[in-house]
């Protein structure tokens, strides 16, 4: 139960941290402030940026191995997203979709080994 709790507040934060990038993205794309290639960049970076909170936010709540929760909680989110869009559209799997999921499994590994760094070196 423990888990699914740290699981729950980690996906939700990184949920809120996805959609608010992506509507300030999308706000500056629609007023002009970025073109279509920049946008492009951005839909790779802002998945990143929420899963490596996220991750970071599991590493700091565990005991160990926080690389670990950084994948448990990489795939959750993986599974997730494929799901999404198998529902959203036709063709999901494609390689830049691959790539996107590869990069948000390694940044939720990353986020999870940080995190528990920084729960060890704040208990010192």
């Amino acid at each position: 139960m423990l888990f699914l709790k740290k699981l729950g507040k980690s996906f939700l934060i990184s949920l809120i941290i996805l959609l608010g990038l992506t509507l300030i993205i999308t706000i500056f794309n629609y007023i002009g402030l970025l073109s279509l290639n920049i946008v492009n960049i951005f839909s790779y970076i802002t998945p990143f940026i929420a899963l490596f909170i996220g991750g970071v936010l599991m590493g700091k709540e565990s005991v160990n191995k926080g690389w670990l929760e950084g994948i448990k909680f990489g795939l959750i989110c993986t599974i997730i997203f494929i799901i999404f869009n198998y529902l959203a559209f036709d063709s999901f799997f494609n390689i830049s979709n691959i790539i996107l999921y590869i990069i948000t499994l390694i940044a939720s590994v990353l986020g999870g080994m940080i995190g528990i760094n920084l729960k060890k070196n704040s208990e010192n």
